[in-house]
């Protein structure tokens, strides 16, 4: 036997064997791949349209002295001095004709001294709350830190009722 001829006869497959073999989904694997990608899209969606607030306070010196910033942006709690505290608030508005699951996330360092008045509701159609966040300044805080972070506002639309 010619080892020229052998050669090529190893290194020729048949098509069948190289193609890559593919299968056709299922109808309960079609379901769920579109069900996983619908949960998906939900998600990213509630994500997306999540009200995003900075939030700070920076601690000063002396004694029950406030510095206030005036803005909407943000949660700038200001300037506080050690054993103040300081409101700020935030509307919801709810334009839609379906209820509204709200939740807050806070995150950072100023996380631990904020405190929150009203945390996963149902806010109804067409209706509009306002949530207070205060901030209090532990005596034990050094003068000069800035204490920020994020404050996240979800608004899951849903078949939810009061209770």
């Amino acid at each position: 036997m010619d080892p020229v001829m052998d050669l090529r006869n190893v290194n020729r497959q048949k098509p069948e064997e190289t193609a890559i073999k593919s299968r056709k989904f299922t109808g309960g694997e079609k379901v769920l791949i579109g069900a996983i990608t619908l949960v998906f899209l939900f998600v990213f969606y509630v994500t997306l349209d999540a009200n995003k607030y900075k939030a700070l306070v920076r601690v000063i010196e002396g004694e029950g002295r406030v510095g206030v910033n005036p803005t909407t942006e943000a949660l700038d709690f200001g300037d506080l001095s050690r054993g103040t505290s300081a409101v700020r608030g935030v509307e919801i508005v709810n334009a839609t004709p379906i209820p509204m699951f709200i939740m807050v996330l806070r995150v950072g360092g100023i996380s631990e001294l904020m405190d929150l008045d009203k945390n996963n509701f149902v806010l109804s159609a067409r209706e509009t709350e306002r949530l207070q966040f205060t901030v209090f300044i532990p005596a034990s805080a050094p003068v000069g830190e800035e204490f920020s972070g994020r404050v996240f506002l979800f608004k899951v639309p849903g078949p939810w009722r009061k209770s």
